[in-house]
């Protein structure tokens, strides 16, 4: 059920409510965390402190309002960057991804820094992204695309990034609708000619939910397409249920990370289908505890100070353990949650660089 303020007159004086109040709130700890031992963590610096104080003030408003980004579905200002996607054979959704509810639909995507051209991906490497947002936040994918095509160029050289509109979690658009999406999405940058291994899928928290089920699916699905080349999962949402609010309370560091935990109960609840689950699904939705063999190596990204980094770490060491599997888990010592999506306001680019260096060596090298 929607809080009371995601609708008018009441959002409106909640707003304003919540305005004065942040603005307060930061006045305040712009005073305190000059001085280094009121810090969330003493090791951040000032901006680090203040950016994870307005992040999480952020996902509080989006969370009381139920704000969620409207999917780009035309070309608008990204020009010829952008892509509709139309989805593919239905015999490719096969059980979890074939619902009588949820039906695959039009994708809409956007290249950056050019689009790959029909035909012309022979020797192209993409990076198809799916960015975290709780499966319920969207995010203004121009920008967005354009940082973080910033971040892998400097690593991954020639690659161009697709970043993916997938359904936010929604009435009519829960599970799997986003994993239909990716599916949709994968299969159109294989449609342009791009070999399968010049394809790194990457996705953050919630996105890399999305790129674990993609992977399990196309590694349980033989015959259906063939496996990209590699996957980059950045603080990936592994154990999502519908207590995922006091589960994350329950964490540590959920005291200094960024996140909101009614986020968290918004989104899980959102996204996982009501009634019983077929354990298919089930393994999709909440990766930890169901580790799958993949022929696809994986970078597995934590931060030491995110709530989430026991379970992501746990899921590592699950994958680690399957015969055959290659998994590189990396951990940021002093970084709160996302680090690949945050880092804009974080400014820790020391420690992403350094994980992005540490992805391509591991995605580059021979097995």
């Amino acid at each position: 059920m929607a809080p009371l303020w995601a609708s008018q007159p009441f959002k409106g004086v909640y707003i304003l409510l919540f305005s004065l109040k942040t603005v307060a709130s930061l006045s305040l700890l712009s005073v305190f965390y000059v001085f280094k031992p009121f810090r969330p963590v003493p090791e951040w610096n000032f901006k680090v402190s203040i950016a994870r104080s307005v992040l999480r003030a952020a996902f509080r408003y989006f969370t009381s309002t139920r704000y969620q980004h409207p999917r780009q579905l035309e070309a608008g200002k990204s020009g010829e960057r952008f892509v509709l996607i139309t989805p593919p054979d239905p015999t490719l959704f096969s059980a979890p991804l074939a619902s009588a509810e949820i039906t695959p639909a039009p994708v809409g995507a956007v290249w950056h820094p050019a689009p790959v051209q029909q035909g012309q991906g022979n020797g192209q490497k993409v990076i198809m992204q799916f960015a975290g947002g709780a499966f319920v936040l969207g995010w203004e994918p121009n920008e967005t695309a354009k940082t973080l095509s910033g971040y892998f160029s400097e690593h991954f050289k020639t690659a161009k990034v697709l970043y993916v509109q997938y359904r936010l979690a929604a009435p009519g658009t829960y599970f799997p609708a986003p994993i239909q999406d990716a599916l949709t999405a994968y299969n159109y940058v294989l449609s342009l000619g791009v070999n399968p291994k010049d394809v790194i899928l990457c996705g953050d928290s919630a996105g890399g939910n999305i790129v674990l089920a993609l992977l399990r699916y196309l590694q349980t699905s033989p015959g259906k397409l063939h496996l990209p080349g590699g996957a980059m999962v950045w603080s990936p949402w592994v154990h999502v249920t519908p207590h995922a609010g006091e589960d994350y309370t329950k964490s540590r560091n959920s005291d200094v990370d960024l996140l909101y935990a009614p986020l968290l109960d918004w989104g899980a609840n959102a996204y996982i289908p009501k009634g019983d689950l077929t354990p298919e699904a089930q393994a999709l939705i909440s990766p930890l505890g169901h580790p799958f063999k993949t022929e696809t190596p994986i970078f597995v990204h934590a931060g030491g100070r995110e709530a989430f980094f026991d379970a992501v770490h746990s899921f590592s060491e699950e994958m680690t353990a399957v015969e055959g599997n290659r998994i590189k888990f990396h951990e940021s010592k002093f970084t709160p949650h996302d680090l690949l999506l945050t880092n804009a306001q974080l400014s820790l680019d020391t420690e992403l660089h350094e994980a992005l260096k540490d992805a391509q060596t591991f995605l580059e090298s021979k097995a």
